[in-house]
């Protein structure tokens, strides 16, 4: 250095389209931060107000021995917090409906996406696929305790097939979506089989991945409920088929809440897979700078 500076480039001044646009970006955050939080305050509201009309139509409008009142349910829930040992249930349940989902969605995804790039196999199976989806999942469930036995990897195989489907047919309606134009475009502007896969096709067909994701959350509960009514001397299934024979509405409804919850945080966290894998989009990233 010959002891003079290094002389900085000025920035020069802004751009009215630029001055123009960063204002957009600014009201729309607003509009969205607003949007939020009346979504938020409506949802409180809404809930509150049906929870009170609730408990004041039970045992006037509706007889209490159907539809309970909520103060009744929660104490229920405490009870079996306390006394049943819910929790000790709900750890098989979740792990049930969670190894279902994982499993069923793991394969879902790696053979959709196989069969969706394999055309000719694809064409060849796809009507056998279609009759198998046709088949109703929970008609397989005595079959697969007679598979797997009574404990909790029959629980599993009931789950796996609750999602497995739906995640598979998605992803190959995903996959085969994607234009073909935009395909020849990335091949012609030297993208590999790999980057296409990753930055075209994978993209474009996440839409449809993550819509598939969210609606088997609850579709591997179901799977897991059912094979412990079926069969099960615990989970929360098994406690829900113990109250109703019983005749306890409350216990009954605490034991539906129980696994409402459950099934809220998983679908949480999915969603927020999903705004992970959608950061892409325009709206989802200002949704995701409000937060």
């Amino acid at each position: 250095m010959d002891g003079r500076e290094m002389a900085l480039p000025v920035p020069g001044p802004e751009s009215r389209s630029e001055r123009v646009l960063r204002e957009v970006e600014r009201l729309e955050r607003g509009r969205q931060r607003a949007d939020s939080l009346a979504i938020t305050l409506g949802r409180v509201i809404f809930g509150i107000a049906f929870l009170v009309a609730w408990q004041l139509a039970s045992g006037t409008l509706v007889d209490q021995f159907f539809i309970s009142k909520p103060t009744h349910i929660v104490a229920a829930l405490w009870g079996m917090l306390v006394h049943e040992n819910l929790l000790y249930h709900l750890q098989f349940t979740i792990t049930e409906a969670l190894s279902g989902y994982l499993i069923g969605a793991s394969a879902g995804l790696l053979l959709g996406f196989a069969l969706a790039r394999l055309d000719l196999l694809y064409r060849i199976v796809e009507p056998f696929v279609i009759a198998f989806y046709g088949i109703p999942r929970i008609a397989l469930a005595p079959l697969f305790i007679l598979w797997f036995g009574l404990g909790i990897p029959s629980k599993i195989a009931i789950a796996t097939v609750m999602v497995f489907f739906i995640v598979f047919i998605n992803t190959i309606a995903g996959i085969r979506s994607v234009p073909l134009p935009l395909q020849q475009v990335a091949r012609v502007m030297g993208a590999s089989g790999w980057d296409l896969q990753r930055k075209v096709i994978f993209p474009a067909a996440t839409p449809f991945i993550v819509a598939a994701l969210q609606i088997t959350v609850p579709q591997a509960m179901i799977g897991a409920i059912v094979g412990e009514f079926i069969s099960s001397n615990r989970g929360v299934g098994h406690l829900i088929a113990r109250e109703a024979g019983l005749l306890d509405t409350p216990g009954l409804f605490a034991g539906i809440f129980s696994l409402l919850v459950v099934v809220l945080l998983m679908n949480y966290a999915i969603t927020a897979l999903g705004n992970y894998l959608m950061r892409w989009s325009p709206k989802r990233g200002i949704a995701r700078d409000i937060t």
